[in-house]
């Protein structure tokens, strides 16, 4: 009779509302375990108490505690953005794989400190653009890379919801650089965008914060130029009731109200694609094309998944190097890189070339 295999040991830096979230489907997952809670808010020790794990204020302090026992084969990091980097360099040092969460770091050489310490010790780095794990944005992609649209000519996006008056009752969701729906939320759009179309060699965006009045933007409007010659347009608003957004379209996120609508519109040379509903328009095979012959519509079957789960799986992969990672440093850094694009052209009111990692 064969053992069991040992459990994949996991430590969580950062016990916020994403770090609680990631410890407890860690704790519930039969092929892994919480290895420790790390946080340097010593409120924090609540977390681990509840999880029954010990508890470390800072990363030396972990990795001095846990590594030399060979108690954490990874590190997940939800801390705020400017320790990402270093938190992640200590962690690739000691030969710990790490999962980040989104962005990548603050900065594009923040990033580059990553990028470097992984590619020095040959230690794998996942960062959490959790979408591209849906089932949902997979099947989208599939499509895409059919000839059912022919060749992609553009794609339109709506990001636009209410979030409440108390979200912004955190500092940091206030202030730059990391506060603001650039760098929270749009990362996200901009990363699918990337997945789905192709590289974003520039971008042109006008924010406006007149409707909230904080240091940060609540509504943009941005212009996307792709490599592929495909372009692009994002209408992006936190300040909105609204029911156009991935969150309420997909059903991805059951805390978020879901709506039936579309978000994504992609417009191809031989037919066109809404996202999520996955509707294609097109002309029937052999019937004459123009604007006064009628369009047939097709739906693909694709239900929505909570990703985090799947993104688990696959980090467990990556420790246990049976898999590589499927958004590693450099090109999470790239998704970082536009969202920075975006706000330099917002605040200087020109078009800005997408920096390469």
């Amino acid at each position: 009779m064969t053992s069991a295999p040992n459990p994949t040991c996991l430590a969580v830096i950062g016990a916020g509302q994403m770090g609680r979230q990631h410890a407890a489907l860690i704790a519930a997952h039969k092929d892994c375990s919480l290895a420790a809670i790390c946080d340097n808010d010593p409120t924090a020790r609540s977390v681990a108490n509840r999880f029954g794990v010990p508890f470390y204020g800072t990363v030396p302090e972990l990795l001095n505690g846990e590594r030399p026992h060979g108690t954490i084969h990874g590190a997940i990091i939800a801390t705020p953005n400017a320790e990402h980097a270093p938190d992640a360099v200590r962690c690739i040092q000691q030969g710990v794989p790490v999962l980040i969460e989104k962005p990548i770091a603050e900065s594009l050489a923040a990033a580059r400190q990553i990028i470097d310490a992984s590619q020095e010790t040959g230690t794998a780095v996942l960062v959490g653009h959790h979408r591209r794990h849906n089932p949902l944005v997979r099947q989208t992609k599939e499509i895409l890379q059919s000839d059912a649209l022919g060749r992609l000519v553009g794609v339109s996006v709506l990001w636009t919801l209410c979030k409440p008056d108390d979200y912004y009752d955190l500092a940091w969701r206030c202030t730059p650089p990391a506060g603001g729906p650039t760098l929270i939320n749009l990362i996200h759009e901009l990363d699918s965008l990337r997945y789905w179309c192709g590289e974003i060699l520039e971008v042109f965006a006008h924010a406006s914060s007149a409707t909230r009045r904080l240091q940060v933007e609540d509504s943009l409007a941005i212009s996307l130029r792709f490599e592929n010659g495909v372009l692009g347009s994002i209408f992006a608003s936190d300040t909105t009731p609204a029911p156009w957004s991935y969150e309420a379209t997909t059903g991805e996120n059951p805390r978020y109200h879901t709506t039936s609508e579309d978000c994504y519109h992609f417009f191809g040379s031989q037919g066109s694609l809404t996202f999520p509903q996955l509707n294609v328009w097109s002309y029937p095979a052999g019937s004459p094309r123009g604007w006064q012959q009628p369009l047939t519509t097709q739906r693909s079957s694709c239900d929505a998944e909570d990703p985090l789960p799947i993104q688990l799986d696959h980090f467990l992969n990556v420790a246990q190097q049976r898999e590589t990672p499927l958004v590693d440093a450099r090109d999470a850094s790239r998704s970082l890189a536009t969202a920075l694009a975006v706000l330099d052209s917002a605040t200087q009111h020109k078009p800005i070339s997408v920096e390469t990692p």
